[in-house]
């Protein structure tokens, strides 16, 4: 009787898959309206006693930017505005008071590239035409990116490493003296995305210096390899040679806006360098695949991945025409594979992750696989379209976007300090090392799955005073104000930038205050 009801199940899956012409951009589009039906279903917010904007546990805070990211680039594409007003109120509400993306109840859990996800939600909103909110108190979304991009360039560290993002806002947090590429390369994708916007020259000048930083320690290898981190407490010498799907999209993003942008010879070859390799890293027999998948080890986080490198592919053969004919294919045949992996659930059109496993439903289900599946099905939808199709080119403010400038959006001040790094003790190498160990294996590659987020930390006490909010306790901390040495920095009162030093980069940090002792 059992293995009746196996086999009866496996059939029900295999014609209750979701059904896709994967030439027909309507047959994709339906797919796609499929697969956010039920990544929706995951989400609670706007029920009674659920906080707006983020999924529940076990999800972490970051990934409920990143749906919402996906959501609008499913607006985009299909024109199906039915969770519009969903992604506004989610983005305004978790845009906490502060206006920049930085709620205090979750200082634990927050990386810079935890914040860049939401930002990197709102410049979609800009780039899109989202509406701004009419509410005075609202902020622009285009000043929501702004104010991510100061306050992440107030904390651009040249104090260890030449430079380079931390991986974490608050220094108590665990992975808090790692470099990551996520970190550093998000802050470069989002100052591509302002600079082709915008105009700007201030933020075309962060792009050109993280880029170089990522290059300078190897994050970016001579083949065009993304790597995930570098330990500043090792010199940044090593990275750690595993590599992530979306490590290599956003950086893939960045350098064909830079591309678009600035038509220079050197953001070409850096965008078709990196195309090559993603393919041949992440598309094995023409399906994508992440490092975790094929020993089956992908957490919460990982499963999501693949949605933004199918985004950031599709973006780049927008942005970077010569990427096309490569790009398509992959994508092409990655949506087909998808399709037949949605196959589980009771409603049979449930999204697993395990594409190259095809109608071979792998079991699993969550958010991460929805937006993963939606996402390469609305890319290769882009795809299957005339590339001199305009309608899918991402505006800037002199092609038609509207949203409401504000350069000096963000605190730059004590907002965005970070409390002092101690020293790591023996202690914690030892915690680093565990951490480090664990290796997986896909196609021949080796390296550490570090991308795994903090459950709970805290930032250094100094002093005795406490307070309760949530199930986290909060400490007073002394802060050290990490100015950037970097291209320049708009004041928030003036709104002028600091001068630039010739080569992009200072060959001393600017003065450091702590404690009220300033020191250089």
């Amino acid at each position: 009787m059992a293995r009746f009801q196996a086999i009866f199940w496996l059939l029900l899956q295999t014609v209750v898959a979701i059904q896709l012409d994967v030439d027909d951009p309507a047959s994709l589009k339906s797919a796609a309206s499929t697969a956010a039906k039920k990544l929706l279903s995951y989400y609670v917010g706007d029920q009674p006693g659920n906080e707006v904007g983020i999924l529940p546990l076990p999800y972490y805070w970051w990934e409920g930017g990143a749906m919402w990211m996906t959501l609008l680039d499913y607006w985009k594409i299909t024109g199906d505005d039915t969770y519009n007003a969903r992604v506004k109120a989610a983005m305004l509400y978790q845009a906490s008071p502060t206006k920049d993306f930085l709620p205090q109840e979750y200082r634990g859990q927050l990386g810079n590239d935890d914040q860049a996800f939401w930002a990197m939600a709102a410049m979609n909103a800009v780039e899109y035409n989202l509406p701004d909110s009419t509410e005075p108190k609202d902020p622009s979304w285009l000043a929501l990116v702004q104010a991510v991009f100061n306050e992440q360039v107030a904390r651009w560290d040249s104090t260890k490493c030449g430079g380079g993002l931390f991986w974490q806002i608050y220094s108590g947090n665990k992975g808090a003296l790692l470099k990551n590429t996520i970190s550093t390369g998000c802050f470069f994708h989002i100052a591509a995305r302002l600079a082709r916007y915008s105009g700007d020259q201030l933020y075309e000048n962060w792009a050109n210096t993280a880029w170089d930083w990522m290059k300078a320690v190897d994050l970016i290898d001579n083949n065009w390899s993304v790597y995930d981190s570098v330990d500043s407490t090792q010199n940044c010498s090593t990275p750690a040679k595993v590599q992530w799907t979306y490590n290599a999209g956003t950086l893939m993003a960045g350098a064909a806006t830079m591309y678009n942008l600035t038509g220079q010879e050197k953001w070409k070859n850096r965008t078709q360098g990196l195309v090559d390799t993603t393919i041949f890293a992440f598309f094995p027999n023409g399906i994508m695949k992440d490092v975790c998948e094929q020993n089956k080890v992908c957490n919460n986080d990982q499963l999501s991945f693949k949605a933004y490198l199918s985004a950031w592919m599709a973006r780049t053969a927008l942005l970077a025409p010569f990427t096309y004919s490569q790009i398509i294919p992959v994508l092409k045949t990655s949506a087909v594979a998808a399709a037949k992996q949605c196959s589980g659930g009771t409603d049979g059109t449930t999204c697993g992750i395990e594409w190259f496993m095809n109608s071979t439903y792998d079991g699993t289900n969550g958010p991460g696989q929805q937006m993963s599946a939606m996402e390469v099905f609305l890319s290769a939808s882009i795809l299957n379209n005339t590339t001199s199709d305009s309608s899918f080119i991402p505006l800037t403010n002199q092609t038609g976007g509207t949203s409401k400038n504000d350069p000096t959006a963000g605190d730059i001040g004590t907002g965005s300090q970070v409390p002092i790094i101690a020293p790591a003790t023996t202690k914690d190498r030892i915690g680093a090392a565990i951490l480090t160990a664990f290796f997986c294996t896909m196609d021949g590659n080796t390296g550490p799955l570090i991308k795994e987020k903090r459950m709970s930390a805290f930032v250094l006490p100094l002093h005795g005073k406490t307070s309760q909010k949530g199930n986290m306790k909060e400490k007073e901390t002394e802060v050290l104000d990490l100015r950037h040495s970097g291209p320049g920095l708009r004041s928030s009162k003036t709104g002028s930038q600091m001068p630039e030093k010739p080569d992009g980069i200072q060959s001393n940090p600017l003065p450091i205050y702590r404690g009220g002792t300033m020191q250089t």
